[in-house]
C-alpha cells in the first residue's frame, strides 16, 4: 500500500515533466523573438502605410500643380487676347476720323 502511494505520488509530481510537450511551449528566446518579429512587422507596416500615404499627396500635389500651371496659361492667354482686343479697338478708334 505504501508502494502503491509512493508510486502514485512520484507520478503525480513527475507528471508535469513528463506531459511537457516540447513543440507547443516555446522557449523563452523563441518568445522573444516571435515578438521582436511581430513588431518589426507591424513598423513595416506602418512605414508602407505612410509612405503610401506620402506618395499619395505627392501625386495630389503634382495633380494641383498641374492644375495650377494650365490655370496660369489659360489666364495669360484670356489677357493677351483681352489686350489684344484693346489693342484693336484703340487702332480702329485712331482710323475713324
Amino acid at each position: 500500500m505504501i508502494k502503491a502511494i509512493l508510486l502514485v505520488t512520484l507520478f503525480a509530481l513527475a507528471w508535469p515533466v513528463l506531459a511537457d510537450d516540447p513543440g507547443r511551449h516555446d522557449s523563452l528566446n523563441d518568445s522573444r523573438q516571435r515578438n521582436q518579429l511581430q513588431r518589426d512587422v507591424s513598423s513595416d507596416r506602418a512605414t508602407t502605410i505612410e509612405r503610401r500615404q506620402s506618395l499619395n499627396r505627392s501625386e495630389h500635389g503634382d495633380e494641383r500643380f498641374d492644375e495650377r500651371q494650365q490655370q496660369e496659361r489659360q489666364l495669360k492667354r484670356s489677357q493677351r487676347r483681352l489686350e489684344d482686343s484693346q489693342r484693336q479697338l484703340r487702332d480702329k478708334r485712331n482710323q475713324s476720323p
